[in-house]
């Protein structure tokens, strides 16, 4: 196995929603526990239940939090799921940089920056698979959470972007950065299509499936004109 192989293989054994270390440190330790407490029990509660049936009341029984502490950080449930969202994103963000820090890809090949993209689509979908499940659901009733989501996605094609650029003359696209952006969403479209439901998933889209992502893999080597090994 070689450095990239490793690489790959580190980040794949991540689990983003595992830990405590995923919730923003609030000013005071009492406060960050109230917040963790809220944050834990509400995932929790959405997930399984659903975000409509789970009341403030429930998630005050659930996290030992009362609702009236709930509500002072809160203003409903809608807040709540926000803040979640965020979360996820500074905790995931924090842990991509990590690894992107202590890789120097511009001596690996082109084709392992496919790969690690792709884990990190795949790796994500795999694991939170029901909490990716909530967001999607939520940012079609929630203007603000659809715009956290895109800035989100946004942000991380740009992080990906720098990486390609190190191995430019190795695609043959003549549009390097729309290529990786189209990329980017149609792969991860259909990797949040193939966990939209929690019951039978597509044959051909299960992010579970090796052959699922070394055929993604085979169509995006095509796609920026790169001929995988």
């Amino acid at each position: 196995m070689d450095d990239a192989d490793q690489y790959i293989s580190d980040f794949s054994s991540l689990s983003w929603l595992s830990g405590k270390d995923w919730v923003m440190p609030a000013s005071q330790d009492r406060s960050k526990k109230t917040l963790l407490k809220i944050l834990t029990s509400a995932k929790i509660l959405f997930i399984d239940k659903g975000f409509e049936a789970t009341t403030i009341a429930e998630i005050s029984r659930h996290s030992g939090v009362s609702s009236g502490s709930i509500y002072n950080l809160f203003a409903d449930k809608n807040a709540i799921c926000r803040a979640l969202f965020e979360n996820y994103r500074i905790s995931r963000e924090a842990k991509i940089a990590d690894l992107i820090d202590r890789h120097d890809w511009r001596k690996e090949k082109a084709e392992d920056i496919i790969r690690f993209h792709l884990e990190i689509i795949f790796s994500s979908s795999r694991d939170d698979a029901g909490f990716l499940r909530l967001i999607e659901q939520q940012r079609l009733r929630d203007p603000l959470l659809f715009e956290m989501r895109a800035e989100s996605e946004e942000k991380f094609c740009l992080i990906m972007l720098k990486l390609y650029q190190c191995h430019s003359g190795d695609f043959s696209h003549p549009d390097l950065e729309t290529a990786v952006r189209y990329a980017h969403y149609i792969i991860r479209g259909s990797a949040l299509w193939s966990i939209l439901s929690d019951g039978t998933q597509n044959q051909f889209l299960k992010v579970t499936d090796k052959h699922f992502k070394e055929e993604t893999t085979r169509m995006v080597c095509g796609y920026l004109g790169l001929a995988p090994k």
